[in-house]
């Protein structure tokens, strides 16, 4: 990758080979409140280290950061998301006035489309190609069937990992440059929201399903409290319980296992009086 006349980089291409290999565990510590964040941080540790050398502040900072944000998208993706940022860490570390939330919203934003285009690659066809073509030659008891499957699956990956991780960290300056001057970081951001917001709705309405089995009326022509919730907008009492919950985490501080064990012991409950049905 040639290098910028203008632009002094503080990572190596021994550096950015560290990543990828770091990358590599990114789902080991994969849990349902945050996800692949640890995997990101411990990714981003020994970057952050040479990037924030001097600054030690800095670097927890950065780190802890990273630690709280939620993280999830294709691990092949990973590679140039983690060099972008890191570009955006140096920038970061050169200038005390450059606002942090920027690199917030570059991961916010880049998480979603890339997990779109990678597992589409990825998981919904090399994978599948793969295993279908190793597994004729399995069957008929040829062992390269095993090779097939793994060189089809993971010579792409390792190219989309090596090469993503240079073009997101040697193009990341310039990109962000361009976004600031141009007025568009701005509007990135808020972009960024309305999709997290649009994304967060549509898993609302998909994911959180609440039935009352309430019914009001002659047991023939009787009115569910469901059909009534529903005709006022499909999805209204996942919603609702989904904003409890936030207000719960946000505000009261409630953690997530705590507010899991009581949804378990209420929706019982709640069953068992024939106030919820499944």
């Amino acid at each position: 990758m040639k290098r910028s006349d203008t632009k002094q980089y503080l990572l190596n291409d021994k550096d950015l080979r560290t990543l990828v290999w770091r990358s590599l565990p990114l789902e080991a510590s994969w849990h349902y409140e945050r996800q692949q964040h640890l995997g990101f941080a411990f990714m981003m540790m020994s970057a952050l280290r040479k990037i924030y050398k001097d600054q030690p502040d800095k670097y927890r900072e950065a780190l802890q950061r990273h630690v709280r944000e939620f993280y999830n998208t294709s691990p092949q993706a990973t590679p140039f998301i983690a060099g972008l940022v890191c570009s955006m860490e140096e920038e970061n570390a050169k200038n005390d006035s450059f606002d942090t939330s920027a690199i917030s919203a570059i991961k916010a934003a880049l998480i979603g489309p890339a997990a779109g285009i990678f597992d589409a690659i990825f998981l919904s066809t090399l994978r599948i190609l793969g295993v279908a073509i190793g597994t004729g030659f399995c069957l008929q008891g040829n062992p390269v069937g095993v090779l097939i499957y793994f060189l089809m699956y993971n010579v792409p990956a390792f190219i989309c990992r090596f090469g993503g991780v240079k073009i997101g960290y040697h193009t990341g300056a310039n990109f962000i440059a361009r976004l600031e001057s141009s007025g568009l970081m701005e509007k990135f951001r808020y972009a960024a929201s309305l999709i997290a917001m649009m994304a967060f709705g549509s898993m609302t309405k998909d994911y959180v399903y609440i039935n009352f089995a309430l019914s009001f009326g002659p047991e023939k022509s009787a009115t569910t409290l469901q059909s009534i919730l529903d005709g006022v907008m499909p999805g209204l009492a996942g919603l609702a319980v989904v904003w409890l919950y936030w207000y719960f985490i946000t505000k009261k501080k409630i953690g997530i296992m705590l507010l899991l064990l009581l949804t378990i012991v209420l929706c019982i409950g709640l069953a068992y009086f024939k106030i919820l049905s499944a």
